[in-house]
């Protein structure tokens, strides 16, 4: 069992205790994460497998490219988009357990596959309606981002189209509003940070979605740098792991595609080690955002002594107090 040491943590320190936490509990984690990585398995067999087939057809026909039909498009979009969906709300329930696992081991407490999955109950459709009220907020914003981008484009290509304006002025301009498209999307990051911790929130303080939300928002003020920072080397290390694991497979299966033999269990490995990849590695981010959620807290609410003294009632008092 982990010895509880709360104290306010350097990005450094946080990154450390993540991967003390993750070699410590590993069959823990990464048994939370096996279950999203086993759901996203035959999305991943079916897009590698209409990669790898589309390239082979079109080895075997060099003179006529086998690409894509206007339907096979719309159905390769529309899957993709519900993969997307259904892939986040799954993320998301193993983040909500991975929530109470790491509240368990982090406070010094029991913890189990089984009974962290087992505290979503209760709590599944709050946690539901946070993921789709931030998906709405993001998909909003990044949608007036792009809107204002794709209409700049147009209005210069109208103001300077058929030469009716200076060239070099309307490059200049084209070049700004890029870089503004840039910087729209670097503030999507910035916005979404706002709501990093929203998911511990929801799972140890049992707070209702709007709550819940304003609470992560409150939590993460001037938290933000601190939390991207630890977040992106999270993220880093989970893809290294799935292109290590993945990217052997994939590259033979192209590489065979492309000279016309398809094979599909080159296809299917590589999806299978990749979803391998995805469990090592996909724990490590979620550790990191509950420790950022008990770092915001000792920071800015002295949680650290709080838990102090609820662990030092008597046992009649403290069954009374959660600290979490």
């Amino acid at each position: 069992m982990e010895p509880v040491d709360l104290k306010p943590l350097s990005l450094g320190e946080l990154l450390d205790r993540t991967f003390r936490l993750y070699r410590n509990h590993f069959f823990l984690f990464v048994g939370i994460m096996a279950i999203p990585a086993a759901v996203w398995l035959p999305f991943n067999v079916l897009l590698l497998s209409f990669q790898g087939s589309v390239l082979s057809a079109t080895a075997t026909n060099p003179g006529k490219p086998a690409l894509p039909t206007p339907t096979e498009i719309t159905g390769l979009a529309a899957g993709m988009f519900a993969v997307i969906v259904l892939s986040g709300l799954v993320y998301s329930i193993a983040v909500a357990a991975a929530s109470c696992a790491v509240a368990d081991v982090y406070l010094g407490r029991a913890a189990t596959i089984r009974g962290s999955y087992g505290r979503i109950h209760g709590r599944f459709w709050r946690l539901i309606g946070v993921i789709l009220n931030i998906l709405l907020r993001m998909f909003g914003l990044m949608l007036a981002v792009m809107g204002l981008f794709v209409g700049g484009m147009a209005a210069i290509g109208f103001l300077f189209g058929a030469g009716r304006g200076n060239p070099v002025f309307a490059v200049l301009l084209a070049l700004g509003l890029f870089f503004a498209y840039v910087a729209g999307l670097f503030f999507c990051v910035y916005f979404w940070l706002r709501y990093a911790v929203s998911i511990p929130v929801l799972m140890i303080e049992n707070l209702g979605v709007l709550a819940t939300i304003r609470r992560s928002v409150g939590l993460t003020q001037g938290r933000r740098g601190h939390i991207f920072l630890a977040l992106l080397v999270a993220v880093i290390i989970a893809y290294a792991g799935i292109f290590v694991l993945q990217m052997p497979f994939t590259i033979a299966m192209l590489i065979s595609s492309a000279q016309g033999h398809w094979s599909q269990w080159l296809a299917f490995a590589a999806a299978v080690f990749g979803s391998i990849g995805s469990a090592l590695t996909g724990p490590i981010s979620m550790i990191a955002i509950v420790l950022l959620y008990y770092d915001s807290r000792i920071r800015k609410e002295a949680f650290d002594l709080q838990f102090m003294l609820s662990s030092l009632e008597p046992p009649r008092a403290a069954s009374t107090v959660s600290p979490v």
